[in-house]
């Protein structure tokens, strides 16, 4: 996949991780710690708007059957197609992840010129997948076993099948996790998962 250039964000942290490992609620309670946070996911959701550009490029290659009743995107729909396909899922990342890079990228430029001291942080599910390790200064990554991956992603109503394909589209959490600079382990509970978030805010914040 081919990366726009653009201005560096280096001075942002990166945050990936396993899919259903925790990337969402981490960077909730990351807000409320007040750092800002964009979520490329959310980007994506917004460019995938019935009308606009990348709208019309996943429609003219993956036709009407990815549409709901609304002509929006069934992100559902279109997952059930690439996750098995990889290179349909390679298509569909060079159909948006060069309109999400550019899009975060000036998020960032606009946090930073309002907030030149506030801790920014971008989570990007494929940060190692995508290559762009060397957009950031640390990397947080979100890991979990496998079976928990599995169980959750079963507990939002995917089948087996379809769960085991999204996991596997991704690198093993150990890959990410190798290429990373802090890990937090999110295999048990909310609790524990907030006292380790705790503690990269308090040491992260440190002088």
């Amino acid at each position: 996949m081919s990366v726009p250039s653009a201005m560096p964000v280096s001075s942002c942290i990166g945050l990936t991780g396993g899919i259903a490992a925790g990337k969402s609620t981490t960077s909730e309670r990351l807000r409320r710690w007040g750092w800002f946070v964009v979520d490329s996911d959310e980007i994506a959701h917004e460019l995938m708007a019935p009308g606009g550009e990348t709208w019309q490029k996943l429609v003219d290659v993956f036709g009407e059957r990815i549409l709901n009743e609304e002509k929006a995107i069934d992100r559902k729909k279109l997952g059930s197609i690439v996750f098995r396909d990889p290179q349909l899922r390679e298509t569909l990342n060079r159909l948006t992840h060069p309109a999400i890079i550019e899009k975060w990228r000036k998020e960032v430029a606009d946090l930073r010129a309002r907030n030149p001291n506030g801790k920014i942080v971008v989570s990007v599910p494929l940060l190692h997948e995508a290559g762009l390790e060397g957009e950031f200064e640390t990397i947080l990554c979100i890991g979990c076993s496998y079976a928990t991956q599995l169980r959750r992603l079963l507990t939002r109503g995917l089948e087996r099948e379809e769960a085991e394909a999204r996991i596997k589209s991704q690198w093993p959490i150990e890959k990410k996790a190798a290429r990373s600079d802090v890990l937090l382990w999110n295999d048990g509970s909310l609790e524990l998962l907030e006292q380790q978030i705790s503690r990269f805010v308090l040491v992260s914040s440190s002088p």
